[in-house]
């Protein structure tokens, strides 16, 4: 019971992360583009989901065909990655190295800012950063309600020459005003009963 209430607290945040309108200024990575395009691929094709979600020490495991709504707010919180807003010009220092762990190069957005939610966004890319294949970030948040710190990590497969989303992850821990802090991790699989590519894709 304790997961599930948890998990229903956690997608109504996740709901409050909608409505974010794309920014004019590009001055960095395109996070909601990105999103924008893979949910418009994810809505004309059937596509599962398999997520296993730990909370503390409860674990539940559900498979299900997400409709245009639960893909969105599934996606939703990582809408909040966009560092694309004018407030946020020139806070973020670009750098670029080779992963020692893999042939992708990793170009990283950092900042001190404390005002930033996003602290870091590393993009894993092949030859041009067109050819994604994971995304990583830490966000954290503070209000008088709750705490929350998260790592979140969205995994892209080439499929047709096509980069398409295949799993992302949320991992971090939430404190409630007045109750203990708890650990969690949200892992999503997706499996594309079809491909149909929308039209510009």
């Amino acid at each position: 019971m304790k997961i599930v209430i948890f998990l229903l607290c956690l997608s109504s945040l996740l709901i409050a992360c909608q409505g974010v309108e794309p920014q004019e200024n590009d001055d960095y990575f395109d996070v909601l583009g990105l999103l924008d395009k893979q949910y418009e691929l994810l809505k004309i094709n059937t596509v599962s989901l398999t997520k296993e979600a730990i909370i503390d020490l409860d674990t539940a495991v559900t498979s299900f065909v997400p409709d245009t709504t639960q893909w969105k707010n599934e996606l939703g919180i990582f809408r909040r990655l966009d560092i694309n807003k004018p407030k946020w010009r020139g806070q973020y220092v670009i750098s670029e190295a080779e992963d020692q762990f893999s042939n992708l190069t990793i170009r990283t957005y950092t900042t001190n800012n404390a005002e930033a939610e996003v602290k870091y966004l590393k993009l894993y890319y092949l030859a041009n950063i067109a050819d994604l294949r994971r995304i990583e970030a830490s966000w954290q948040e503070n209000n008088p309600v709750y705490t929350s710190e998260r790592y979140l990590t969205l995994y892209f497969e080439d499929i047709n020459n096509k980069i398409v989303l295949s799993a992302f992850e949320v991992q971090g821990s939430q404190k409630m005003m007045l109750q203990k802090k708890v650990p969690f991790s949200i892992k999503s699989m997706l499996d594309y009963q079809s491909l149909n590519l929308p039209q510009g894709f």
